[in-house]
């Protein structure tokens, strides 16, 4: 039920703000007679502040009841969506985006999902881990197909309002019945195949602020993933604008999403499942090997099937990110503090926010998007370097 509800809280949050937002900003291009750049400072506003407020919805997870977070933020998206649908200027989806939309993202998505499983599982939680994230990319497969028809009958302003519903709908009975109770506390018995495998042998440790930012438990993985996170970022969130380039109809852009969420899923599953079992390293080079097969086929990209393969690549790699998060740091620092560890890990969504927009900036400049992505090649290399002096698991949580 942890598992199914994280799921679905994941489906509606990023499925609605992060997945169909390449389908919106197509609408905003001709609406608002913009250039990409500017439409991709939206993105960019979401994930900035999902980073800002990463720490505070951490430690809150950590403190508060999760079911009390969960609603805040559900408000915070239907109040989000109500007020974007009147906007009549970019600026002010930048507004919205930058304020309610990273409430709504960090505390009903992924740091919330991720830390509710934590605090639920404790064997197999590598594989609780990846099928909960896989929930972004159910709402990756169903959101943007459904959009994409509201977008033609309706418009953008009125699919806004449609989402609003749904999320009321999907998410308020699901929390009331399922967060009706916390997790008690999670302690790995001495002598399980878990504590064998992570060294989570001893009582659980309370990670303060200060000594999470001091350690490279922390910033040495943090780091490491910020390429990944962009790459990923760059790719997904111009999808459609790689569609349109290429000479193909609009509506392939929601096909392309819905195909990038169908590996994601497979993503999910395959570091999940093996993120107990593998060094995490090597599950990080495996991510970013796959990660850099995408890059090099969107740089030769010209037709529909070589589009999709580069989606393919992309979204087996990026399905990736998550499990890889949440193994790596839960296997580092624990239950009891993942809330506040992972709310500062979401700063690497900060980092990330800068790909979308300076694709966009070297498109409008060059007519091409292939500096960007040499640029990100680039990045990868010193990440995958770097990766193999990862510390391992502690023993004392």
């Amino acid at each position: 039920m942890i598992v199914g509800y994280s799921l679905v809280i994941q489906a509606v949050s990023v499925g609605i703000l992060v997945y169909c937002f390449t389908l919106f900003s197509l609408s905003w291009l001709d609406e608002f007679s913009s250039n990409r750049r500017d439409v991709m400072i939206t993105i960019s506003c979401l994930q900035v502040g999902m980073g800002v407020l990463g720490p505070l919805v951490g430690r809150a997870l950590d403190k508060f009841p999760i079911r009390n977070v969960v609603l805040l933020g559900l408000l915070a998206l239907v109040l989000g969506l109500w007020l974007a649908q009147l906007a009549t200027a970019l600026w002010q989806l930048w507004l919205v985006y930058a304020t309610l939309m990273p409430m709504a993202a960090s505390m009903m998505g992924t740091l919330a999902s991720q830390t509710l499983v934590t605090k639920w599982f404790v064997e197999r939680r590598g594989l609780a881990l990846g099928l909960s994230a896989m929930g972004t990319n159910v709402g990756g497969m169903i959101f943007p197909l459904v959009v994409a028809g509201w977008l033609l009958d309706l418009g953008w302003r009125d699919t806004f309002l449609q989402l609003a519903l749904i999320s009321l709908v999907l998410v308020v009975p699901l929390t009331l019945v399922v967060l009706r109770r916390e997790p008690g506390a999670v302690q790995l018995p001495a002598g399980s195949s878990a504590a064998a495998a992570t060294g989570e042998v001893d009582l659980p440790k309370h990670w303060s602020a200060k000594e999470i930012l001091t350690t490279s438990l922390f910033w040495l993985p943090f780091l490491a993933l910020v390429p990944l996170n962009m790459t990923f970022g760059a790719l997904q969130f111009n999808l459609a604008n790689f569609a349109r380039d290429a000479g193909l109809a609009d509506a392939v852009g929601a096909q392309l999403v819905t195909v990038g969420s169908l590996c994601m899923l497979l993503g999910k599953l395959f570091f999940g499942s093996f993120g107990d079992r593998l060094d995490h390293r090597v599950l990080f080079w495996i991510a970013n090997a796959v990660m850099v097969a995408a890059l090099f086929i969107f740089l030769s990209a010209s037709s529909q099937l070589m589009l999709v393969a580069g989606v393919a690549c992309m979204g087996l790699a990026g399905g990736g990110i998550l499990p890889l998060m949440g193994v790596i740091f839960s296997a580092r620092f624990g239950a009891a503090s993942f809330g506040r560890v992972m709310g500062f890990v979401m700063l690497n969504v900060t980092f990330g926010a800068l790909a979308p927009v300076a694709a966009g900036w070297v498109y409008d400049a060059t007519g091409s998007y292939d500096l960007s992505l040499w640029a990100l090649l680039a990045l990868i290399v010193p990440a995958v370097i770097a990766i193999v002096r990862l510390p391992p698991p502690q023993s004392t949580r």
